[in-house]
């Protein structure tokens, strides 16, 4: 076989080896700079108040922006109350898909807005929850699954709830 033969076949053996080697250094190698989610991904529990399942079941097969509170709605639990509905809002024409829900101790005073659920437990039953003021990600099936920080950013939140959405079948 001529030199020159041999070259052609070579560069035409590896115009067919280019993809599957670009496929393993993308699969393999490359790592991208973005995480994941914004929120923190816990593992998919059913929420429970002093051993008892939470009754959620109006909500199930909705995604639901549920903000645990231990007391009074004050000031940073009516922030996180807007910062929610401003992210369900932001969904567009997915947003009948979300619902936002309030679950506050029985001692405290009810937040008055508008499309939000309130539901009310024994201040006890809080205690397993770790922190005092939270918002979490509830999936279609009644399991919590997303815990975003204590002073939420909305675009993560947006961002988090949009990939959820778009991917999700149920819900």
């Amino acid at each position: 076989m001529r030199r020159a033969d041999r070259i052609k076949l070579l560069l035409l053996m590896s115009l067919f080896a280019a993809p599957a080697l670009a496929a393993w250094v993308v699969h393999q190698v490359w790592r991208p700079g973005v995480d994941g989610s914004y929120g923190e991904l816990l593992p998919p529990i059913q929420p429970r108040f002093a051993g008892q399942a939470a009754d959620l079941a109006s909500l199930r097969g909705r995604w639901v922006l549920l903000t645990v509170v231990n007391g009074d709605c004050g000031l940073d639990c009516r922030q996180q109350l807007h910062l929610a509905h401003q992210v369900r809002i932001a969904q567009g024409r997915e947003q009948a898909r979300v619902a936002q829900a309030l679950i506050q101790s029985d001692n405290g005073v009810p937040a008055g807005q508008v499309n939000l659920l309130n539901y009310r437990v024994p201040a006890a039953s809080l205690a397993d929850w770790p922190d005092p003021l939270r918002t979490y990600l509830v999936d279609p099936l009644g399991r919590v699954m997303l815990r975003f920080p204590v002073a939420p950013e909305g675009k993560g939140m947006l961002r988090d709830l949009r990939q959820l959405l778009k991917a999700s079948k149920i819900g």
